[in-house]
């Protein structure tokens, strides 16, 4: 992989190798693709070598300024799975204290032995993720009673996992926080700080209702804190590394790149825990009716929220102006809040209006990424795939996995809940498009199983999992009678699949796209009601 990425690639076989190694690397991290001996000797300094000119190579390519979006999504998926190399690893005999373990004096002999050739001869021979594995399995059992074996053994034991941690970058967030601390300037350190206070203290909070509330503005203040001290270290890492950077300076940056995607990854779950406790105090429904008192106070943390997705989506490279213009009216209109009367036009609906276009905008802008996957992965992940012999199921959705997983699942669900929320207030239709189009034929209601009908239209009161390709080209549209977020795993499939989707949740629609069970009808989702009688 290292001959693959590091060289004078053009720019057209470089997004291939990066997206190639992207996938590769994915599978050898999660045990898709297991590393066994081979009968070489190449200790773990060396893939900490191969790792430092890899990281390298990603970085000059990351600062260049012809660097391609999809380039830098498949950049930013490479580093994680890379080892460190601190000088510890790329000294010529490292993490020995395995060896020294593995001959400890007061330990049964079948313990020995099961160190040597499970974790010792393994890691020296051809190191992979497996190891740590191994090596938390093994901790497991010696702690598993304490008295069992001496105190010395297993805290040497315990250090030994701690490396092969910080070998893998496992660590978690705040050990990855710490550990480039002594770099930071006054500046950075505050908003290090900062954000610390605030992530411990929301570890530290009970849940319960009582600490609801408190627990949303903690919730938001954390965000932000993370906002904050993310674009320190993204202002960091801006210059492109020098040829006569010193060793220890690229181990240092490499600290800095995983901190920096640490932190959108943790940026994930807390906009997953901000939408779980909106939910709890009413979610669309109560924002909805405090905008009708003209209190839109409760709409600061949504909006807010929101700003810190789009924000990082910008910090991790996806379409950074716009993200800025689009936080930049999140912000205005938050400040602006609701008047009585806008000229002779009811305040309410003007703010209403102003924020629905930015929520659009901002679904835009998903929309556009959750495109962007599958022009660079499916065919590649499926030729690999094959290849190597990785599950089906594995294959089939990594694509769908890769965008769950982001920030921009948790931005699109926030869209969803938001501008439900505006079009409730706004009165306006109780649908929603997700793959829009026109199409005619039989409407059914789906419950089980897809009927094999040809050219059908189907609604269902639930949703599916993947019924929209298994029933091939008999489904030409769905309308689903629940809300949905547009980067749903059914949403996504719809799209590749381009069946027509639109989701109502207008009770009274609702009743009359049920009349028309198993007639013919049209399905147009530029009309002003999605389902026609023919």
């Amino acid at each position: 992989m290292c001959e693959l990425l590091v060289g004078n690639l053009e720019s057209g076989d470089r997004l291939e190798a990066l997206i190639f190694s992207a996938i590769y690397l994915k599978w050898i991290n999660t045990g898709q693709i297991p590393c066994f001996e081979d009968g070489g000797h190449p200790r773990p300094n060396r893939h900490a070598e191969i790792s430092r000119l890899i990281f390298r190579e990603l970085e000059r390519i990351y600062c260049m300024k012809d660097t391609s979006l999809q380039e830098v999504l498949s950049i930013r998926k490479i580093h994680p799975c890379l080892p460190s190399f601190k000088a510890e690893f790329t000294a010529s005999v490292p993490l020995t204290r395995i060896r020294d373990v593995a001959h400890w004096g007061d330990i049964p002999h079948d313990l020995k032995l099961q160190i040597k050739h499970t974790i010792q001869n393994k890691l020296h021979r051809n190191a992979g993720p497996e190891d740590l594995v191994a090596t938390e399995a093994m901790l497991a059992r010696i702690t598993r009673n304490p008295e069992e074996y001496s105190e010395a053994f297993v805290e040497q034991f315990k250090i030994i996992h701690h490396e092969l941690k910080d070998f893998s970058m496992l660590g978690n967030l705040t050990e990855q926080l710490e550990s480039i601390k002594e770099s930071f300037d006054d500046r950075s350190l505050s908003a290090l700080t900062l954000f610390l206070e605030c992530k411990e203290r929301l570890d530290n909070l009970e849940e319960s209702k009582d600490a609801l509330d408190k627990s949303i503005d903690l919730l938001l203040k954390t965000a932000q804190s993370l906002n904050t001290l993310r674009e320190v270290i993204v202002k960091g890492l801006e210059s492109s590394l020098r040829n006569d950077v010193p060793d220890a300076a690229i181990a240092m940056r490499q600290k800095w790149r995983l901190c920096e995607i640490g932190l959108e990854d943790y940026s994930f779950l807390l906009l997953s825990r901000f939408l779980n406790a909106l939910e709890v105090v009413g979610g669309a429904q109560q924002l909805k009716e405090n905008a009708e008192s003209k209190n839109v106070s409760s709409w600061n943390g949504p909006l807010g929220s929101l700003f810190v997705g789009i924000r990082q989506l910008g910090l991790s490279g996806w379409k950074p102006e716009e993200c800025t213009a689009i936080g930049n009216e999140l912000l205005a209109w938050k400040e602006k809040g609701l008047s009585e009367k806008e000229g002779s036009e009811d305040g309410k609906v003007v703010w209403a209006l102003r924020l629905k276009a930015t929520l659009d905008r901002s679904r835009r802008l998903t929309e556009e990424y959750s495109e962007a996957l599958p022009q660079m992965f499916p065919q590649k992940v499926e030729m690999l795939g094959k290849a190597l012999g990785i599950p089906e199921n594995s294959v089939r959705t990594y694509n769908e996995a890769e965008i769950r997983a982001g920030v921009i699942f948790q931005v699109s669900k926030l869209c969803t809940l938001l501008l439900k929320a505006v079009r409730s207030t706004l009165g306006s239709q109780g649908w929603d498009v997700l793959v829009p189009g026109a199409a005619h034929g039989t409407l059914i209601q789906a419950i089980d199983r897809w009927a094999v009908v040809k050219q059908i239209l189907c609604y269902l009161k639930g949703a599916p999992g993947d019924e929209v390709t298994a029933a091939g080209n008999n489904i030409k549209g769905v309308v689903l009678l629940q809300e949905l977020p547009h980067l749903s795993h059914l949403g996504v499939r719809a799209g590749q699949e381009k069946v027509i989707f639109v989701i109502c949740e207008d009770d009274d629609k609702i009743a009359d796209i049920q009349k028309l069970n198993g007639k013919c009808v049209r399905h147009n989702t530029t009309s002003n009601f999605p389902v026609k009688d023919l």
